[in-house]
């Protein structure tokens, strides 16, 4: 059931962040923490629209995917200009922020292939859509703190 994908991938999701949470400091824990409780809601919005079930649990808002967008930015202006693609990882603590991504990235390719059968709400989507580039310069910050290698991505020829 692409429901069930959905949430399960969701719950994972907040498994891997709590893993990385163990490896970093407080100021960067801090950060994941309240989006392991925004993951919690936006599971719980997955799983049903009951009312009484979810009682007055509020949908993931805008106010909440301009949080992410401004942790992206604030990292982002801190990080080289990416002119190659980077293999994942270089270090553990690195290596878990990647893992955390991708698990996010396929969580929200099942909202969306949720969303093709049952109405899921557009903040959902948009939150797992900003939340896997939140995840993805963080990692990239992660690398420049542990002064760990970006090991530039060549193609074959």
């Amino acid at each position: 059931d692409v429901r069930m994908d959905a949430i399960g991938d969701i719950d994972e999701l907040n498994c891997h962040l709590g893993a990385l949470i163990c490896h970093l400091d407080k100021e960067l824990a801090s950060n994941l923490q309240p989006i392991q409780s925004s993951l919690f809601v936006l599971g719980a919005h997955v799983a049903s629209d009951s009312k009484e079930y979810l009682g007055n649990m509020k949908l993931i808002s805008l106010q909440d995917i301009v949080a992410i967008e401004e942790m992206i930015d604030e990292i982002d202006a801190k990080l080289a200009p990416m002119r190659f693609f980077i293999l994942p990882g270089g270090h553990t603590t690195v290596s878990y922020c990647h893992i955390a991504r991708c698990v996010c990235r396929r969580a929200e390719r099942l909202a969306v292939h949720l969303d093709h059968n049952e109405p899921v709400d557009e903040n959902t989507i948009k939150y797992l859509n900003r939340l896997s580039d939140y995840l993805f310069v963080l990692a990239r910050k992660l690398s420049l703190d542990l002064n760990a290698d970006e090991v530039q991505w060549i193609p074959r020829k």
